[in-house]
């Protein structure tokens, strides 16, 4: 497991992938913040079931790569947890800074780690969770294969963010949130993408 994330870098048209660098973290803690107003509400922590620990056990360590643009400035991270035994599957994990989303940047490096992933690694099935609300990252999940296998609703707690719902503008947001008198709860989509849709639609 520990040339999960090797030396090799892997290279696109604009990006790179390559082995994650105590001096990335560094750099990632100085990327400008998120400007989306929901953005608090994008990693809130999964709860784990009893079937999350079947096929064998998983690896609680991470792997992780960076994410280099063509001047070779970092501009992502990309992760795997929960990595099982077998090679059955692993969850993913990116993230892409402020200053290079809605460029295609984050989709390119997806397509580059997903052939490595399949084909190099040999894993049967990716998974992913993400908040429902983040369409942009919804949308991009769909079109690299990413299917929908279930919801989860997660508390958001107090978060500051909840007040901008009644703000009529993020009316389109309220159906994937549900307020309570004490708590509101988040929808998060289980999605998962099996090596042979994306063998098949790449």
């Amino acid at each position: 497991m520990s040339n999960y994330a090797s030396e090799r870098s892997i290279s696109g048209e604009r990006v790179r992938l390559r082995a994650w660098q105590r001096r990335d973290t560094l750099a990632q803690e100085l990327w400008p913040r998120y400007t989306e107003p929901f953005n608090s509400l994008w990693n809130i922590p999964r709860s784990y079931k009893l079937d999350d620990f079947a096929f064998g056990g998983w690896s609680a360590q991470r792997f992780v790569w960076a994410v280099d643009d063509r001047n070779g400035r970092l501009i992502g991270r990309i992760s795997l947890r929960e990595v099982q035994n077998d090679h059955s599957s692993a969850r993913l994990g990116i993230s892409v800074g402020q200053l290079y989303v809605s460029q295609g940047l984050g989709t390119e490096a997806l397509r580059l780690f997903l052939n490595h992933y399949f084909t190099n690694l040999g894993f049967a099935a990716l998974r992913l969770d993400v908040a429902a609300f983040n369409l942009r990252a919804v949308r991009c999940y769909e079109r690299l294969g990413f299917q929908y296998v279930e919801s989860e609703w997660r508390s958001a707690s107090n978060d500051p963010a909840l007040r901008l719902l009644d703000d009529p503008r993020y009316n389109d947001l309220v159906p994937f949130f549900r307020r309570g008198r004490y708590e509101t709860h988040v929808e998060f989509y289980e999605m998962m993408l099996p090596s042979a849709v994306w063998l098949g639609h790449r």
